[in-house]
């Protein structure tokens, strides 16, 4: 009982051994394995034809003369059969049953893969499309949202510049331009590496990633210039000042994540420019600390 019980086992998993090679090929490669067991049993089938009395192969095939007619309905009624379509013109008898039998099973379970691949195929690209739609709008979002913090820094520029002071509107826009800055170059290492792995950044986004990300730190030292100019104490605005030291923090930790997760070299003199743009503000804060 034992020794029987060991026997199912092995033959079960050589079984799911078998289906699972099989799901690991391509749907082109299981398309083909279709087409060379169609060719096969339709040989078969057509050598039955002039075996004996032809009792074992297909009805009518031993009838007919010609030997390419013959091959030609031998292969029709494989396919028939493989599809499991089952017409009636052409019906097995004797051993060919059994033949018909193998093959409509086993090429029932090829061509169920088959399908099964091709759909699961067809899926990965909608998903790979979908997150690319998704990703660009992301992408462009962050874009924007640096623009939209360089022209909060503008403003507060141009309003110091000639009025030599800071209304507290101005101020508020500075602060939640510092925090919406945190959290742009904070999501920033995610256009890299992702749960999916569909889609990710390419050579030319990057580059104006970066781009957007330097114009941002170069107009906050140029804010900051603006502002000791017109004798403005932007250090003693605990707020603005928070943030901006939060803001700091956060670059000094990104940047160099953002820059090992590039795979592209031509823009790593940019990430040294960001960098260098936090390390001015870094001094600029230090110097209005003391």
């Amino acid at each position: 009982m034992s020794l029987m019980k060991n026997k199912q086992s092995h033959s079960s998993n050589l079984a799911f051994a078998f289906i699972e090679w099989l799901t690991g090929l391509s749907y082109t490669t299981l398309f083909t394995i279709w087409m060379i067991m169609a060719l096969g049993f339709g040989a078969a089938y057509f050598g039955m034809s002039y075996v004996g009395e032809s009792s074992h192969s297909p009805t009518d095939l031993a009838e007919i003369a010609d030997p390419l007619y013959r091959f030609a309905n031998a292969m029709y009624y494989s396919i028939i059969t493989a599809t499991s379509t089952g017409y009636g013109d052409i019906t097995p008898q004797g051993f060919s049953k059994l033949l018909a039998a193998v093959q409509s099973i086993s090429a029932l379970l090829v061509f169920a893969i088959f399908v099964t691949k091709l759909v699961s195929h067809q899926q990965e690209l909608t998903l790979t499309e979908v997150h690319r739609l998704t990703f660009e709008d992301v992408f462009h979002n962050t874009r924007e949202g640096f623009y939209i913090c360089r022209k909060d820094f503008d403003h507060a520029i141009a309003h110091a510049e000639k009025h030599e002071n800071l209304d507290i509107e101005h101020w508020e826009n500075i602060v939640i331009a510092y925090r919406h800055l945190q959290t742009l170059f904070e999501e920033i290492p995610d256009f890299y590496e992702n749960d999916t792995h569909r889609y990710t950044i390419d050579v030319k986004r990057e580059q104006l990633l970066v781009e957007s990300a330097h114009r941002t730190l170069h107009r906050i030292n140029v804010m900051l210039d603006t502002f000791s100019t017109h004798n403005i104490d932007w250090a003693n605005h605990e707020r603005s000042m928070k943030e901006l030291q939060e803001l700091v923090d956060v670059i000094t930790v990104v940047t160099p994540l953002w820059e090992k997760r590039s795979p592209y070299d031509n823009t790593l003199e940019s990430f040294a420019d960001i960098l260098q743009m936090k390390d001015r503000m870094h001094l600029k804060i230090i110097q209005a600390i003391d």
